[in-house]
């Protein structure tokens, strides 16, 4: 049961990795984009509509909700901003928006995932001794 339960971790840790990757890709072709002469087209913020949202692949939806997620949460937690927000992702995508849309109920999230953070890395300084 603990070498499940140490699996179970560790293939957390693996997808926790993984969609912190797809953040810092995220950020990269934000800051890309920002580099880009101004008129050239329109931010992609301007297109998060339920239409949208809809016209998209999970995996888009995703993605577009993410990039909107990780700057509000770039705020209050720089260091921890690409982790916090590819755990939020795990959330169902009507949770998400209403995230998006209550900055009181975000903050909430943001503490909650600490916590996880703060008890994961209690757990594995735990393991160590």
């Amino acid at each position: 049961q603990r070498q499940q339960q140490q699996q179970q971790q560790q293939h957390a840790a693996q997808m926790h990795l993984m969609q912190a990757q797809q953040m810092q890709q995220m950020q990269a072709q934000a800051a890309m984009q920002a580099q880009q002469p101004q008129g050239v087209a329109p931010p992609v913020e301007a297109a998060l509509t339920p239409s949208a949202l809809a016209a998209a692949s999970p995996t888009q939806q995703k993605n577009m909700i993410g990039e909107r997620l990780y700057p509000l949460i770039m705020g209050t937690q720089p260091q921890l901003a690409g982790k916090i927000t590819g755990m939020l992702l795990e959330m169902d995508n009507s949770e998400l928006l209403h995230l998006l849309e209550s900055p009181d109920a975000l903050q909430a999230k943001i503490n909650e995932a600490l916590q996880v953070l703060e008890k994961h890395q209690q757990q594995q300084t735990g393991e160590e001794k």
